[in-house]
């Protein structure tokens, strides 16, 4: 994001408050290197830190929640997600309706969706805007 690094410049660094690698200004400096930070997203100032401090050696973490942690998320687009589906067959949504995994419906406010995932009398829904968490099965 830098060339050389200045007062009042822009670099990338690590907000202790977002929890995020985002773009900050920086507000000292020693020598050569950033000393201290101001997020543009939150306005907070801090020391720098160039990225997140890995656990120290001797900390116990789970293998799935590091794994976690350190896993990239997958990013699909909604329309690689419509591309094995046949909308036209898309069923009117309705809370009293059953669906399943993988079910393309029509929704009279979201749209087009694809269930994702469902728990018991709730499902995870995909449209083209947002996921949302949708009743269905309730009886009459």
């Amino acid at each position: 994001m830098q060339k050389t690094a200045k007062v009042g410049g822009d670099i990338d660094a690590w907000c202790t408050r977002c929890k995020m690698v985002l773009g900050h200004t920086i507000l000292a400096m020693v020598g050569t290197r950033a000393a201290r930070v101001r997020c543009n997203t939150c306005q907070g100032e801090h020391n720098y830190k160039a990225t997140v401090a890995e656990p120290k050696r001797g900390s116990w973490e789970p293998k799935a929640d590091r794994e976690r942690r350190l896993a990239k998320p997958v990013v699909t687009s909604w329309e690689a997600l419509l591309s094995q589906k046949d909308v036209s067959r898309a069923r009117r949504y309705s809370v009293k309706e059953r669906f399943e995994t993988d079910d393309v419906l029509d929704h009279p406010v979201f749209g087009i969706g694809l269930v994702q995932e469902v728990q018991g009398d709730k499902m995870r829904v995909a449209f083209k805007a947002d996921t949302k968490l949708l009743v269905h099965g309730k009886p009459g």
